[in-house]
């Protein structure tokens, strides 16, 4: 075989393989993108019906019916840490727990957020020791 026919054959080769290892790279960051869009939608929806139960004048029962479909459906998309961080934090706040105490409550609410923000990845780091954060509700009118 010719030199020249050789070259040939090597450079469509290259550019073949070239072109299918792009487009597979970039399908696995399109796949990435979208399930981190798809955590992101469902941890805001947790921490909306996290935010409705601290706020004094939403309707209780509403908002427990929410925070339930939120904690009930983010196991699609959160990985277990996150999982278990979220059910920690249901162990602490639910009804049936009478050693609930707001110093627990807001540690397991602080693991659930650091969770999500690691699940998240994003371009930072928390320090666990030094991450500070409460709910804030409001006053009835």
């Amino acid at each position: 075989m010719e030199t020249t026919v050789q070259v040939a054959l090597i450079t469509a080769s290259a550019t073949i393989i070239v072109a299918v290892i792009t487009f597979y790279l970039n399908k696995r960051a399109d796949r990435r993108d979208s399930i981190q869009q798809r955590k992101l939608k469902h941890y805001q929806e947790l921490l909306d019906a996290i935010s409705d139960l601290a706020i004094d004048d939403t309707d209780k029962n509403e908002a427990n019916i929410r925070f339930a479909r939120a904690v009930n459906t983010i196991a699609l998309v959160a990985p277990k840490r996150v999982i278990d961080a979220l059910m920690a934090f249901h162990d602490e706040v639910k009804f049936s727990n009478k050693n609930k105490t707001i110093e627990g409550h807001d540690k397991k609410l602080i693991d659930l957020l650091l969770a999500i923000r690691w699940s998240l990845m994003l371009p930072f780091k928390d320090d666990p020791k030094t991450f500070n954060f409460h709910l804030v509700g409001s006053k009835p009118k």
